[in-house]
């Protein structure tokens, strides 16, 4: 097996694991954070939506110090992306040196 073939092995098993991680700290937030409505965010009044926006928001202030500091401690960096549709990317942190 190739050192890239092992890296990217590593880094989709620990992306499993992140996966679980961020599913319960998700969970727990949400439960303290979730917008009380009972509409669609397609029919909701404006101050709805900016409410949706806000705590869009607010999760991500929170969870990103989190995961960050997740990676790092199994050795890797995180790149967040400008667009939130795109992925996070990880990079082994002895190769950023």
């Amino acid at each position: 097996m190739s050192q890239a073939t092992s890296l990217q092995s590593e880094v989709d098993a620990l992306n499993k694991e992140y996966e679980g991680y961020i599913r319960k700290l998700r969970t727990a937030w949400l439960s303290q954070n979730r917008i009380n409505s009972n509409d669609v965010y397609e029919v909701m009044r404006p101050h709805q939506r900016a409410e949706v926006h806000q705590r869009i928001a607010q999760w991500g202030r929170y969870i990103t110090p989190l995961a960050g500091a997740w990676w790092k401690e199994r050795g890797y960096g995180v790149i967040w992306p400008d667009d939130d549709s795109q992925p996070m990317q990880v990079y082994k942190l002895d190769e950023a040196a």
